[in-house]
Formats: C-alpha cells, structure tokens, sequence
C-alpha cells in the first residue's frame, strides 16, 4: 500500500536519535551502540544518519572508551526541519514548490493548493523544536 506524505523509517530514525541525545546531560556522549539496543534499531543505520546530523553540525561526536555523540546545539534551538534537511535536503512535496521543472506550470490548477500544503508541513516543522519532542 502506497502512503501519501509518509516519513520514511530514516527520518524517523534521526529524531528518535536527536530525542535520545537531547536526554543527556550536558558533558555526557551517547554510543550508537547504546542507544541502538534501546531503540532497537540498526547501530550500522544509526551510524548512517549520525553522519549527515554531523555533517549539518547538529550533533558532534568523540571517539574512545567514553566517546559517543552529542547535540552540538541547545535542544531548543533545533527544530524538526533543521533534522530533516539534514537527511533529504529541502522539503519539497511537488518538485514545482522549489523551482522544479513542470511542464504545466502556467496552467496548473493544483498548484495553489500544494504551495498552502508545502508551507504548511514548513511552517510546523520548523517551529517544532527537538526540546518539544522530548
């Protein structure tokens, strides 16, 4: 079965992982390992997503015996869309939305309508901070 607007297992993945980190006090490191038996997720997936939330300087990380990852941000200055772009890029639900190419674009009747859409699902993402998800 097909799902409209759905979030995929990934990006679900990447705010499960945020919301863990943000639990942790402010020195401590979480290890992939840890919080991928807690959530029972793949630590190899985890370490995937981990990748590009510390490319995107969300979350930083250090390595040996008490190494891990941390938010590189306060909890409340990091919202859902901050996450998410940090996976997928820009949030597009029609390519028309962000200057993609449609070849009915002046005739289009629908695209008022995924335009109130698009900044919608923006607009809640953005002022959904990580410290409310948690």
């Amino acid at each position: 079965m097909s799902h409209l607007f759905r979030v995929s297992a990934r990006d679900h993945s990447a705010v499960v992982l945020m919301a863990e980190l943000a639990r942790l006090k402010n020195e401590e490191f979480a290890s992939l390992k840890d919080v991928a038996e807690a959530m029972h997720l793949s630590e190899g997936y985890l370490e995937e997503i981990a990748a590009s939330l510390k490319k995107a300087k969300l979350i930083s990380g250090k390595q040996g015996p008490r190494g891990g990852y941390r938010l590189a941000k306060n909890a409340a200055e990091i919202c859902l869309a901050d996450i998410l772009t940090a996976l997928d890029g820009p949030i597009e639900i029609v390519d028309c939305q962000k200057g993609g190419g449609c070849p009915v674009s002046e005739k289009c009747s629908s695209k008022n309508i995924w335009k109130r859409v698009q900044k919608g699902i923006e607009k809640t993402l953005s002022q959904t901070k990580l410290v409310d998800v948690v």
